[in-house]
């Protein structure tokens, strides 16, 4: 459990601290990690070690930044579909099928 421990942490540190743009799949496998270690320790039941305790303590004093990022993430995203379908919804507006097969009659005064 140590050497999860150890490689979440060292992930988390190198995703906070990277002030450009990270793929979503990283903060995917990031999240994959820690649910692997709170399934451990669920299963366990067992008291964790001091230094096990003190690791986790330090990686959740980075949360507050990994979840910024993930939220940040998450509203690009959002944007980026909003975009979409309003684009949808313009295109449709032109593209619309009307009835086509009916026909006018003129009367001669």
């Amino acid at each position: 459990m140590n050497e999860l421990i150890a490689e979440i942490l060292m992930e988390t540190k190198r995703l906070s601290s990277e002030d450009t743009a990270v793929d979503y799949e990283r903060f995917e496998a990031l999240v994959e990690l820690r649910q692997r270690l709170t399934t451990l320790m669920e299963e366990s039941q067992e008291e964790l070690p001091a230094d096990q305790k003190a690791m986790i303590r330090e990686l959740l004093t980075y949360d507050s930044v990994i979840l910024s990022q993930m939220n940040k993430l998450k509203d690009e995203a959002e944007s980026a579909i909003n975009r979409m379908n309003t684009t949808k919804k313009q295109q449709a507006a032109y593209n619309q099928a009307g009835v086509y097969d009916s026909f006018l009659v003129d009367k001669k005064k």
